[in-house]
């Protein structure tokens, strides 16, 4: 129904206004997971919702994702509405520190990679996420592309991870 293939998926999203460094996170993770989907073998995916910027959605949907990235599929989307089903399609999430994404991640069992916070009201986000254990903190583009292919290769990490978010849900 989302248009994903049945593979591993990274989702990516800048919150409904879309904004911090998305270009810049899409460009990293395209990169790093195109490289990882090469040296394993197994294709990768990755979805990124745009929110209202349409700037940015534009951009990224006019890329010739599979000349560029091989083994990589690349999915853009600009605001939607079900965001609790493309999580769930998910196997991690790059996403701003915002509560109700992180909580919805968390009951989702979905591991999250943030990217930013808003300094004061978002730090407590970020602290409950790794205090828990399902989630990192990637302030440069780059970091957050390899820790997520970190990730994928180490199946047993991404597992207990997802494990921490469900219990941190409770």
């Amino acid at each position: 129904r989302l248009g994903l293939e049945s593979q591993k998926t990274v989702l990516v999203t800048g919150g409904g206004d879309g904004f911090g460094q998305l270009g810049a996170i899409v460009d990293a993770t395209a990169e790093e997971l195109s490289r990882t989907a090469m040296t394993t073998g197994r294709p990768l995916q990755l979805a990124v919702i745009c929110g209202r910027n349409d700037k940015i959605r534009k951009s990224l949907e006019t890329r010739d994702w599979e000349r560029r990235y091989p083994g990589l599929t690349v999915v853009v989307k600009g605001f939607v509405t079900d965001m609790e089903t493309w999580m769930a399609a998910s196997d991690v999430l790059l996403t701003k520190a915002g509560p109700g994404t992180i909580a919805e991640a968390a009951a989702l069992g979905l591991p999250v990679i943030l990217t930013g916070f808003l300094p004061g009201q978002e730090r407590g986000n970020v602290l409950h996420v790794l205090e828990k254990n399902f989630g990192a903190l990637c302030k440069r583009p780059n970091n957050a592309a390899r820790t997520v292919a970190d990730w994928l290769k180490d199946p047993k990490r991404l597992d207990q991870m997802s494990h921490n978010a469900l219990e941190s849900a409770k």
